[in-house]
């Protein structure tokens, strides 16, 4: 969706910097520097487009001043936030409880396209549909060509207007809203500032646009756009941002040559632009047969470095192409080797006992007769939820069943501290959705409204996106490539390097035929295209088919992995595996990204076989040896191949010489290995 007569004017200066954070970095610093000459720090407001880089800037910045005295760094929606605390009643719904009112307000909404009515019936409509609503509330764009959009922007504005009889608001609103307050009278009473300075503002949708030239009004405004570096606002608007503004003064800043290995890749991957060898860092394609021996060599990759005295594993970040369930997995994959995680897009909701022990209680609470009520469960003491049950307040009765059944001790004792945190907060939202039934109006305080509630709290927390910074410290951060942006991490692991994620097929949504999406004008995201959009927005060209709208979606797949690697200080390893899991075990192709930066970058080189760091990885390095040797006897017998028996008995015959100086612990790997060929033999059955 694009609109090249939209255009902006700014009294202030715009600054381009080339692609490379350490280019945006030094120039926010130069900037703020000049400002420090004639402002103090706490007149100098620093906006950040997205919530989880504000910390990178706030430290990057502070190293400027002097003593306590810290930067004053901030994001625009936690800035729109703070403008309607002060000046509006309405309560702003987390992402948690809007999905469930949305939920419910849909359950029953009529429909007026037969296409939408149609769609209503698949299981997934809601959260389809969810999306689209999402992006046409944070842009406040209004469709007006194609039927079925009008119809989601009527059940949009409907919703609104029923959050709004009920004093809410949704947080898609906030730039909006927010805005209005600083076009109208109460501007003065919440800005408190002489000069702003804007990064990232390569990122700042239209409405953005709108709500930095209402903010700013006759401050000194000073903005850095990085080139090439765009992968928010160019899903939803093409070319680069500087086609839509015009300021009073702009210069383009010089770049200086990256100074690692990783820095040149992610240039590489931005520009296509091959510099010199830099002497530091290094880039690592690490690959494996499966995805899961993927997690699994990341996780012995991880530990091998945090045994290092001077690294620790919030040094490290794993970066996936989407959000959802693979974060998940990557999260459940390292936890399960013993590996702390934290994550910006996605809660530990789903997975977390302490809630399922939560939810199975107000499932019994719930349950009309006791033939519905489930009779197990962790801490299972009817006795005691009866008598939660004859309290007249949701809130306390929850509260009063954690307490006396001992959850919070249960927490505490059995999860490492990060996890605990982790588990505590997430009962602290179950505790605030009870609340929240105590004082809306919109839903009954009962125990069956609550059961709604958690439940799709907890079937979609793998979904959710979060809309704010979270505070994090501790565990190795797991997110989608989009979120590290202008973080920085020693170690930095992108996974699922395969051709059919990167750049995998163009998608926008469930909720029509991609063909479709391609040639609405009016989509909310980036769909009706010609070729002069694509060479206008990206300066890369990757092997793609010749429409317009698959050209673009392949670039900004590449351009994504450039924001990734740039998120590497030291490391960088290009994580990929050779077979899909399926019953077909079909091959998959490199990505032709990765595949053109081992040709074209003398420093991208095949990982070393890493060491074998942890028992858990060397028994199962032990058994899929023995497992490896069966499977090619197998398969000599089944197609008719030769194969080396000396190989594998001496394979063998090594393992058995390690077990035996390995004492009883090498004893009960023996019987292990021995038990694996009974079974691979047929001899016994699981």
């Amino acid at each position: 969706m694009s609109d090249h007569s939209y255009h902006r004017r700014f009294d202030g200066t715009l600054i381009t910097v080339p692609f490379g954070g350490e280019n945006v970095e030094r120039t926010a610093q130069e900037e703020y520097r000049t400002l420090l000459d004639e402002h103090d720090s706490e007149d100098i407001l620093v906006i950040t487009g997205a919530p989880t880089s504000t910390d990178t800037f706030r430290e990057t910045l502070g190293e400027e001043l002097s003593g306590a005295a810290t930067p004053y760094v901030t994001s625009l929606v936690v800035h729109a936030t703070d403008v309607l605390n002060q000046t509006d009643d309405r309560v702003i719904l987390s992402d948690t409880l809007r999905r469930e009112l949305l939920h419910r307000f849909l359950a029953d909404y009529e429909w007026e396209t037969e296409y939408l009515q149609r769609a209503s019936e698949q299981p997934s409509f809601i959260e389809d549909v969810d999306t689209v609503m999402g992006t046409i509330s944070w842009q406040t764009i209004t469709p007006d060509e194609t039927p079925e959009l009008r119809d989601i922007t009527a059940a949009l504005n409907a919703f609104h207007e029923w959050l709004a009889e009920h004093d809410h608001m949704e947080r898609g609103q906030l730039i909006s809203e927010a805005l209005d307050v600083l076009t109208g009278d109460a501007r003065d009473a919440v800005v408190d500032f002489d000069a702003v300075l804007v990064v990232e503002f390569e990122e700042f949708f239209p409405l953005d646009r709108a709500y930095l030239d209402a903010l700013t009004g006759d401050c000194d405004l000073v903005c850095v756009a990085e080139e090439n570096a765009s992968v928010r606002r160019t899903w939803v608007e093409t070319r680069p941002v500087t086609d839509y503004v015009t300021f009073s003064e702009s210069r383009r800043r010089g770049s200086g040559v990256p100074s690692t290995r990783p820095a040149a890749t992610a240039a590489y991957f931005a520009e296509k632009t091959v510099a010199e060898e830099p002497e530091s860092g290094s880039v690592s394609v690490l690959a494996t047969d499966t995805s899961d021996e993927q997690l699994a060599e990341i996780a012995n990759e991880i530990e091998e470095l945090v045994t290092q005295s001077d690294w620790s594993y919030d040094d490290i970040a794993v970066a996936t192409k989407q959000s959802g369930s693979a974060v998940t997995d990557i999260i459940e994959a390292l936890e399960g080797t013993g590996i702390p995680t934290e994550s910006t897009t996605v809660t530990g909701f789903g997975d977390d006992p302490a809630i399922r022990e939560l939810l199975a209680a107000v499932r019994y609470l719930a349950a009309d007769d006791e033939d519905d009520a489930p009779d197990h469960g962790p801490e299972f003491d009817t006795e005691r939820l009866d008598r939660a049950d004859e309290m007249d307040s949701l809130e306390d009765a929850i509260h009063w069943w954690a307490t006396d059944s001992g959850l919070k001790e249960r927490i505490a004792d059995r999860a490492t501290p990060l996890d605990a945190r982790a588990q505590f907060g997430n009962v602290r939202r179950a505790f605030r959705m009870a609340e929240f039934l105590e004082e809306t109006e919109f839903v009954d305080a009962t125990w069956e409204s609550f059961k709604e509630m958690l439940e799709r709290a907890h079937e979609y927390a793998p979904q959710q996106n979060q809309t704010s910074a979270t505070d994090l410290n501790g565990g190795v951060r797991v997110d989608h490539l989009q979120a590290i942006k202008n973080e920085s991490f020693r170690a930095v692991f992108l996974v699922n390097l395969v051709d059919s994620e990167y750049p995998g097929e163009p998608f926008q949504t469930r909720l029509f035929p991609t063909d479709r999406v391609a040639s609405i004008p009016d989509y909310p995201g980036v769909t009706d295209l010609d070729r002069a959009d694509v060479e206008a927005t990206f300066p890369t060209t990757s092997t793609a088919s010749g429409q317009p709208f698959v050209q673009y979606h392949t670039e900004h797949a590449r351009r994504r992995l450039a924001v990734g690697a740039g998120a590497a200080a030291e490391r960088l390893y290009c994580c990929l595996y050779e077979y899909e899991d399926t019953a077909l075990e079909e091959r998959t192709q490199a990505s032709r990204f990765l595949t053109a930066a081992y040709e074209d970058l003398p420093w991208v080189t095949e990982a070393d076989e890493p060491h074998i760091t942890s028992e858990q990885a060397a028994e199962k390095y032990l058994l899929s040896r023995v497992d490896d040797a069966l499977a090619e006897v197998r398969r000599a017998n089944s197609q008719d191949v030769t194969v080396s028996l000396d190989e594998v008995e001496a394979e063998l015959g090594e393992i058995q010489d390690l077990l035996e100086q390995s004492g009883s612990r090498g004893d009960e790997l023996r019987e292990a290995l021995h038990a694996r060929v009974e079974f691979a033999n047929g001899e016994v059955r699981r």
